[in-house]
């Protein structure tokens, strides 16, 4: 019996309240994804595919979290991919789908296309009724929705969503966009304590690309945000896979329990085909909250688990197609999709290297 079983047996709990989390990383929009998901019987844009595979799993969530990577520019004309992104509307509607309910916007690609692109970003979402956090429309709605709540079988929520900068490309006058910046990040917590909130996460953009342990700057402001009372900190941005870590952490007022970091979900759509970025995870755990007779309820991060996914390039009716796959389900290709010799490789390999970064270097 482990010493979490055996304070639950020592303690009046009442009921147990649960929810479960999927989350994932980069979602981001290629030039050739774009390509592929044109249809010119339709003239018109199709992502279902994409995610059909994935769906179940997502599925099973109570909430799906992502880094939606790309804006909605609305124009076609204005699609486009790296270095500035810009996506049709459908992919939106195909991630709503796929089980999708919540999207940070706040990262290095947030301002691509400008005013319009932010903009348009957040009425398709708020159109699909997915939440969102990161960007705004002006100040007054910054001010209205800086902190996003949401509930769950009577578990309350906060998710924060901060990225480390716009490229270089300035914020549109009268847009915001949640940096990551100290002051900022302390103002966010210092409103989130004077509300009633069960569990605090946050979703950073940062780190440097394609490294695949955490740097100085991602502990520090991962460590910021424990200090400040986060209960759970999701990173995204270096699109490979970063490791986790499940420990117990004192914040500043005194609360000692165990917290819960990944440093980078990698990317979990896209187009890069190098070692280590051609795949990425669904990063699952679920939150239960115990609700004790004596009125000091307690919440618990546990399930904690991961499904590395692979990103299948294939050539079909003269045209590039992207498959996300449950790589378990393929490892002897018995499906009716079957991989090329070379894309099996490939898919080994990222799963051989993803398990094993991940079980070697992570706290559990």
């Amino acid at each position: 019996m482990n010493c979490s079983t055996l304070q639950r047996k020592l303690t009046k709990f009442i009921s147990e309240d649960k929810v479960k989390f999927s989350t994932v990383g980069d979602i981001m929009s290629h030039q050739t994804q774009i390509d592929s998901a044109f249809k010119r019987n339709c003239f018109c844009y199709n992502y279902e595919p994409v995610f059909e595979l994935i769906k179940p799993i997502l599925k099973k969530a109570d909430f799906v979290i992502g880094n939606l990577e790309t804006p909605f520019p609305g124009d076609p004309k204005k699609f486009s991919g790296y270095p500035t992104f810009g996506a049709p509307d459908e992919l939106g509607t195909s991630l709503r789908n796929a089980g999708f309910n919540l999207l940070t916007t706040s990262n290095n690609h947030s301002v691509d296309k400008g005013s319009v692109g932010i903009d348009h970003t957040l009425d398709v979402l708020d159109d699909l009724k997915i939440l969102h956090t990161g960007t705004y429309r002006n100040e007054e709605e910054f001010q209205k929705n800086r902190i996003l709540y949401f509930t769950k079988n009577k578990i309350r929520f906060v998710l924060l969503s901060y990225t480390y900068s716009t490229n270089g490309i300035q914020i549109p006058k009268g847009k915001v966009v949640n940096l990551i910046d100290r002051k900022k990040i302390m103002e966010d917590f210092s409103l989130i304590q004077k509300e009633k909130v069960d569990l605090i996460i946050v979703y950073y953009h940062f780190g440097p690309e394609y490294v695949r342990f955490p740097d100085v700057y991602q502990k520090e402001f991962v460590d910021l945000a424990f200090n400040e009372g986060a209960d759970i900190v999701l990173g995204g941005h270096p699109h490979v896979i970063q490791p986790y870590e499940h420990k117990s952490i004192k914040d500043k007022f005194g609360v000692l329990k165990k917290r819960l970091v990944i440093y980078s979900l990698g990317n979990f759509v896209s187009a890069q085909i190098k070692r280590y970025t051609n795949g990425g995870i669904i990063f699952n755990f679920t939150v239960t909250k115990l609700v004790s007779l004596y009125g000091q309820d307690e919440f618990q991060i546990e399930d904690i688990n991961f499904i590395p996914v692979f990103v299948y390039v294939y050539n079909q009716n003269l045209s590039t197609d992207y498959l996300i796959l449950p790589i378990e389900d393929y490892l002897n290709n018995d499906k009716e999709i079957k991989l090329t010799n070379r894309a099996m490789k490939l898919m080994q390999e990222f799963w051989l290297d993803t398990n094993s970064h991940l079980k070697n270097n992570s706290i559990k």
